[in-house]
């Protein structure tokens, strides 16, 4: 083999090795959160939609097992239609983020050409960037319609909405952008297994290294060297093209400037960073989990009267008659539910005491609504402290969420197994707000974890003498 082309294909394996490295620890992380986000947002714009009753959620959602990517449907319907099948399209559109943040894997091995395509196709499900009334796309519009109509009523969560469009607006475009940049790399993957299994193995002999013989000579060998890959002329045309061509020397160099990866040039970036703002953006998403956690208390609440309603025998009345004339008070109404800690999957029963509960989830969600402005009082306070205070205060925030996301779940699951077969279906579910608060802390610890980082890195580069 020429020693020029030897190098060439040495320097093309090691490339694609070191940028599939690079996609799989840096920027394919970076994808899945910014799905991650943009789940986030569809979660918080469907439920807004179904509490001013805009949509009709799909009463089948948590029956439909995903396997793989697939489109919500896009067909046109009519006005008097839209709250059903938008609230069916939505929660399909939902339920697939759900799947590809938390079950699909995000990795270059995993990522082929065709799930890149299926997942193109997913992102342009809304026009997320144009959502306008006049929108030829069925789904667009109808969403646009719907969120025009909360519009009129301007409030605190309209507004947030509005701006997590604007933004994920921005992340479905770089999206977009990486996962096409991953398609053509995938394309010269390809290429590099060709040069590896084939061209650098040796089976490949020297009477067919011309540009006359190679591509045969390579699909000759391509069905035993290559397994069940399917063969592609066009690539391997390039390949024979980057080695035998006339101008192979700059069809070479560019493949290998393609190859490279782009390291940051900036090294003050940490400088620019405001980490006050940073852990205060915290502060804000810690605020938002107030919504969900005021539905969570409207559905115990309905779930708590329907098993009263339930056990409202004879005896409980007499009992409670007889409490009222001796001026006797109620006693406390409590719940055995069963806690599944998260990791171990161990179980334990604990006692939760309804009315104590019910009083502290109040309490906590009057406070987290209270910070979600930041001309309010409360978020005036946090601010004015010292950012490792905040940052503290971020950290508890989290630990009791984290064990209070625990409970919830424990308690959603006592009132679906407590209520009497007949009143089952009455029972209201907690599962798409556990998800979305559990969407929500992922970001807040996100959140926690970048100011950590900027802060160390700028403690870090003070010892070193590098400052501003």
């Amino acid at each position: 083999m020429d020693e020029t082309n030897e190098d060439f294909n040495t320097k093309v394996i090691n490339a694609v090795e070191a940028k599939t490295q690079w996609y799989d620890t840096t920027l394919l992380p970076h994808l899945q959160d910014e799905y991650r986000n943009h789940h986030m947002l569809v979660r918080n714009v469907f439920d807004l939609l179904q509490k001013r009753s805009l949509i009709t959620p799909d009463p089948y959602k948590h029956d439909k097992k995903i396997s793989k990517i697939v489109c919500p449907e896009d067909t046109a319907f009519n006005d008097n239609e839209r709250s059903q099948k938008l609230g069916l399209r939505l929660s399909d559109y939902e339920s697939m983020i759900d799947y590809i943040c938390n079950y699909m894997k995000f990795s270059v091995s995993a990522l082929t050409a065709d799930k890149i395509k299926k997942l193109l196709e997913f992102n342009n499900s809304f026009t997320w960037s144009n959502l306008s009334p006049a929108s030829s796309r069925p789904n667009t519009r109808a969403l646009a319609i719907c969120l025009a109509e909360l519009k009129s009523n301007q409030g605190m969560a309209v507004s947030m909405i509005y701006d997590g469009i604007s933004k994920t607006a921005k992340s479905i475009e770089e999206i977009d952008k990486n996962l096409k940049w991953l398609g053509n790399f995938q394309r010269e993957r390809y290429k590099a297994e060709v040069r590896k299994n084939i061209i650098a193995s040796g089976k490949l002999k020297e009477g067919d290294r011309t540009a006359g013989s190679m591509l045969n000579a390579i699909k000759g060998l391509f069905p035993s060297c290559m397994g069940k890959k399917p063969f592609s002329t066009d690539l391997v045309q390039e390949i024979v093209n980057e080695d035998t061509a006339g101008n192979k020397e700059e069809l070479q160099a560019k493949l290998l400037e393609k190859l490279q990866v782009k390291e940051e040039k900036s090294k003050k970036k940490t400088n620019t960073v405001d980490t006050h703002e940073l852990i205060m953006m915290a502060i804000r998403s810690i605020g938002s989990l107030a919504e969900q956690y005021n539905t969570v208390l409207e559905k115990f609440v309905a779930n708590h009267d329907l098993l009263l309603a339930a056990n409202n025998t004879f005896k409980q009345k007499l009992l409670r008659l007889l409490r009222n004339m001796l001026g006797m008070d109620e006693p406390p109404v409590e719940y055995m539910v069963t806690i599944t800690e998260h990791g171990s999957n161990q179980q334990r029963k604990e006692l939760v005491n309804y009315k104590d509960f019910m009083g502290g989830l109040n309490k906590r969600t009057k406070y987290y609504s209270s910070i979600t402005a930041k001309n309010s009082a409360n978020y005036q306070r946090i601010d004015s402290q010292k950012d490792d205070l905040i940052f503290k205060f971020v950290d508890k925030q989290l630990a009791e969420n984290g064990r209070l996301q625990i409970l919830l779940a424990a308690l959603d699951e006592y009132f679906k197994a407590s209520a009497p077969p007949g009143t089952r279906t009455k029972v209201k579910g907690i599962k798409m707000e556990l998800t979305t608060l559990k969407n929500l802390l992922v970001k807040i610890n996100q959140q926690k974890v970048d100011y950590a980082a900027y802060v160390e890195e700028a403690e870090q580069m003070r010892k070193l003498g590098i400052e501003e």
